[in-house]
This record gives C-alpha cells, sequence and structure tokens, in this order.
C-alpha cells in the first residue's frame, strides 16, 4: 500500500499590521515563529512550503534554516481575497459587533467580510491535494493562514461552514493525503494544535 503524506497545516504567527494588505511578522510572531521551529526540531520534515505573503513566508523561514532547506513558495496556499485594504488582526478588531461574534465563535454572523470563499475553497484543496501527492511517505510543513486553513479543514470535515474555529498563531493542523482512483482523499488527525511561546512575549494567542 502506498504511504500517504502527513502534512502539517500551520496558521502564520502574528504578524504586525503597517497599514498594508501583507505585514510580516512583529516581535511576537518572531517569537512564535522560533517556537514553532523548536517545537518541531524533532521531529522529521521532508519540506517546508509557505503562502507568497510575508506573514507566512516569515513563520516558515525559521524552521527552514535549522532544518537547512529552502521554503517553497506556493500561492496556492494564500488567505482570502477581499475588499479589505488594509491587514487588521482579530485582536485589533475596532468593530464591536463584528468583535463580539468571533469571540462568541458565530464567525458566520458579522465576522467574515464578503470574500472570495468557493474559490479559496477550491484552491486549498487542490494545492494540499498536489503537495500532498508530491511528497508519498513523508512528512511536509505548509505555512498559510486562518481563513484558508479554515475553508480547508471544513472541506476535509464536510462542514457547510467557511470558519467554523479559531487557529491560534503558529498553530498546527495534521492532515494525511492519500492517494485515492480521482485524485486523492484526505485523513484528518488533528486541528489547532498549540506551540508553547517564549514568556517574554507572552501566552500563546489565538487570532485572526
Amino acid at each position: 500500500m502506498t504511504a500517504p503524506c502527513e502534512v502539517l497545516l500551520v496558521r502564520h504567527a502574528a504578524p504586525q499590521p503597517d497599514g498594508t494588505l501583507d505585514p510580516g511578522l512583529g516581535d511576537a510572531g518572531r517569537a512564535q515563529a522560533e517556537a514553532l521551529a523548536r517545537h518541531l526540531g524533532g521531529t522529521r520534515i521532508d519540506a517546508v512550503y509557505s503562502s507568497h505573503l510575508k506573514r507566512a513566508y516569515e513563520t516558515a523561514l525559521p524552521l527552514a534554516r535549522d532544518l537547512g532547506m529552502d521554503v517553497r513558495v506556493d500561492q496556492g496556499l494564500r488567505e482570502w481575497i477581499s475588499n479589505a485594504t488594509h491587514y487588521t488582526g482579530t485582536e485589533n478588531m475596532a468593530d464591536g459587533a463584528r468583535t463580539r461574534a468571533f469571540v462568541e465563535g458565530r464567525f458566520e454572523d458579522e465576522f467574515l467580510p464578503p470574500h472570495n470563499a468557493d474559490e479559496l475553497r477550491a484552491a486549498m484543496v487542490e494545492t494540499i491535494g498536489r503537495i500532498g501527492l508530491a511528497h508519498p511517505d513523508q512528512r511536509i510543513v505548509a505555512v498559510s493562514h486562518g481563513g484558508a486553513s479554515n475553508t480547508f479543514l471544513a472541506h476535509v470535515v464536510d462542514s457547510p461552514r467557511r470558519f467554523f474555529f479559531n487557529p491560534g498563531y503558529a498553530s498546527i493542523s495534521r492532515v494525511q493525503v492519500w492517494p485515492a482512483d480521482d485524485g486523492f482523499r484526505f485523513v484528518l488527525m488533528s486541528i489547532n494544535e498549540p506551540v508553547a511561546t517564549d514568556s517574554r512575549h507572552g501566552e500563546y494567542l489565538p487570532g485572526g
């Protein structure tokens, strides 16, 4: 039997909003990225992938550095596309109704902005499947985004929701990718595993 690929789907670490749609990591985020590298330091990793967005790529860099690998950029791992003009993490949201909906887990009510939900789900399914089939019997890390991870994992668990859990910064969700007659199939192993951070930069933070 062909062995599956294990994909460790990582949500990026905490960015530092800078008024653009593509901020890099702040101090807390860099500490979380280093913690992720330490957390996976004793694990066999065969490849490290990332979306092209700075917050994901910079999250992947410490792990790739420690493994002596390059980060493989794949735009299929990108976040949703909306009418937003700049990135705002959920911890910095000014809209009280959206914040309350998020905190209460009512993600489908007022939290989600209009975005390319169907295209995003299809792209993430294709991307994770394609990457998985390229690495049979291997374990890879793919650094992506909260919305992208949500819509992909919703597909895996056959949920109609677009956003059904709050992925923590630098958290890990594990999925096996098996070859199948019609392409590939997914087997869920875990969702939203936390990674402890350096106490100098605060505790593990969920966010947007």
